[in-house]
């Protein structure tokens, strides 16, 4: 690495698929860069993991909740050893025009308490506008998917 440590708020969407978490808790874990994440983003990944996991069993026993519950617990040790939380409040930071998902203001306004480069999300439609140079920034932070992201803090691993 070139001596700069990135700071990156990992959004829901790029938390979700197993494989990706993964890679990303590992990379942070390897100092390669500072995952950052809010109340706001634990709360829905939380909700969102618990509802797949019920969806995907169908079943509501007792048993499977329990089973669901531990699963989380695992995850949240891995996850919290690793992240760095930052947790803004209301009012948030002016975002760009056209943000058009206000339940996003809270991650723009975690990346800019938590003075971080990057936004990594699957969230397409509500990175900020694209920017002569092809890149998705605003106020000098980017927004990449996590696929995105990992190639790039690798690649300056290397």
């Amino acid at each position: 690495m070139t001596g700069m440590t990135y700071r990156a708020v990992i959004d829901t969407s790029s938390l979700v698929p197993p494989r990706q978490r993964r890679d990303l808790q590992e990379s942070a874990q390897l100092g390669l860069f500072t995952a950052l994440w809010s109340p706001w983003i634990v709360a829905e990944l939380t909700r969102v993991l618990t509802w797949r996991w019920l969806e995907r069993d169908g079943d509501f026993s007792r048993g499977n909740w329990d089973r669901c519950g531990a699963a989380a617990k695992e995850m949240m040790t891995f996850l919290l050893a690793t992240f760095e939380t930052v947790a803004p409040v209301p009012p948030y930071p002016v975002a760009w025009e056209g943000l058009r998902d206000a339940w996003d203001w809270p991650i723009w306004a975690a990346a800019k308490d938590g003075n971080a480069q990057y936004v990594v999300s699957e969230n397409r439609r509500d990175f900020p506008p694209r920017q002569p140079d092809g890149h998705h920034r605003y106020e000098g932070i980017e927004y990449l998917t996590g696929h995105d992201f990992l190639a790039l803090i690798l690649g300056s691993a290397e």
